[in-house]
C-alpha cells in the first residue's frame, strides 16, 4: 500500500472519520500538496494537513531555519525535498515541522541549513554510486 495512503487511513482512524473511498479521496486533496499517489516522497502537507496530524498525536519535530545561512526556499528547493524527503513534513520560509526522526536529526545537523543538508546529500548519493 502507498505510504501517503497509509497514513491518510491511519489519521482518519486517529480522528474518528468515516473511512470510505471518497472521503479517503476528500482528504487526500485536503491534507496534501500532491494528492496523486508516488513510490517514494510527494509528502508534503498543506496547512490542514498539518493540523490533521498535530491532532491524531503524531510525533512532530519543529526545525527553525537559519537566516544567515540559508537562501528563500525556490521550487527547485521545494521539489528537491519533496523528492527525498520520506516523512510528512509542512514547509514555510521559517521552518518546517517534520513527522520522522531520522528527516530531524539531518536537518539539525547542518543547523537548519536547506542548502548545506542539499549539497549532502548529493556528495553522499555520488559516493554511493562510485
Amino acid at each position: 500500500m502507498n505510504q501517503k495512503l497509509e497514513i491518510t487511513k491511519y489519521v482518519m482512524t486517529a480522528l474518528g472519520l468515516e473511512i470510505t473511498d471518497k472521503k479517503i479521496k476528500q482528504y487526500t486533496h485536503t491534507w496534501w500538496q500532491n494528492p496523486r499517489y508516488k513510490n517514494k516522497g510527494g509528502l508534503r502537507l498543506t496547512e490542514k494537513g498539518l493540523e490533521a496530524l498535530q491532532k491524531a498525536d503524531l510525533a512532530c519535530y519543529q526545525i527553525k531555519f537559519e537566516p544567515l545561512l540559508t537562501t528563500p526556499l525556490d521550487n527547485g528547493m521545494i521539489i528537491w525535498i519533496d523528492r527525498t524527503i520520506d516523512c510528512p513534513f509542512y514547509i514555510t520560509n521559517k521552518m518546517m515541522w517534520a513527522f520522522g526522526e531520522k528527516t530531524v536529526v539531518q536537518l539539525l545537523m547542518f543547523s537548519g541549513n536547506l542548502n548545506l543538508w542539499r549539497k549532502a546529500h548529493a556528495r553522499n548519493k555520488t559516493l554511493n554510486t562510485a
